[in-house]
């Protein structure tokens, strides 16, 4: 699988694009559709969001007029990319975002888009619908888990209690996979055990 990675918007946000021959799966677009498009050899397969907040799914609207690919959440960040709610849910220091598209919902467990096979699992903690995407060999963990360090809970939807709880799962990986979180730099779950104080 090939990975490209974005970072994008004010936030330095990272966007996903994987391909697999022909497919296209995005992880978290933020920033510009532009930027995007310049490594699009195909249309998209889906968007897959990590969490609901503006600065992962700032162009989700403008890809889905383009490609109408289908766009999967968890249910529980609904309100965060709602346009009646998102002015006051998902606003930080003056900047919101929200999508108008159908978004499909989903569920735990194994999932499959074209030629990718993935897991999904709930994380919980840094907002109520924050989610993880596991591959053969890698982890998209949005801001559930970054290098060094782990989401923040402050605020709407953010729990430290559930987050501790969602951070535990890691412990229970048995191999060394790939992390690549939704702010800053890849890493190595083996890293991440040994150096994370949030693992500990």
């Amino acid at each position: 699988m090939e990975i490209i990675r974005l970072i994008q918007g004010v936030f330095q946000t990272n966007t996903y694009i994987l391909k697999e021959g022909n497919d296209i799966i995005i992880i978290d677009p933020a920033g510009k559709v532009s930027k995007i498009e310049e490594h699009l050899n195909n249309k998209p397969l889906s968007v897959l969001l990590t969490h609901g907040h503006f600065d992962h799914i700032k162009c989700v609207d403008d890809l889905y007029k383009k490609y109408q690919m289908d766009i999967y959440m968890m249910e529980e960040d609904l309100k965060l990319t709602d346009p009646k709610d998102s002015k006051i849910n998902n606003c930080f220091m003056g900047l919101t975002a929200s999508i108008s598209s159908p978004i499909r919902y989903l569920s735990e467990g194994i999932m499959n888009i074209g030629s990718f096979r993935f897991e999904v699992i709930k994380t919980p903690g840094h907002t109520k619908g924050s989610c993880i995407y596991v591959f053969d060999d890698e982890i998209f963990t949005g801001d559930t888990l970054f290098k060094n360090s782990a989401g923040r809970t402050d605020l709407y939807g953010g729990s430290e209690s559930e987050l501790k709880q969602s951070l535990k799962i890691f412990k229970t990986f048995n191999k060394d996979y790939h992390i690549y979180p939704g702010h800053e730099d890849d890493t190595l779950l083996s890293y991440e055990l040994l150096n994370n104080y949030y693992l500990r």
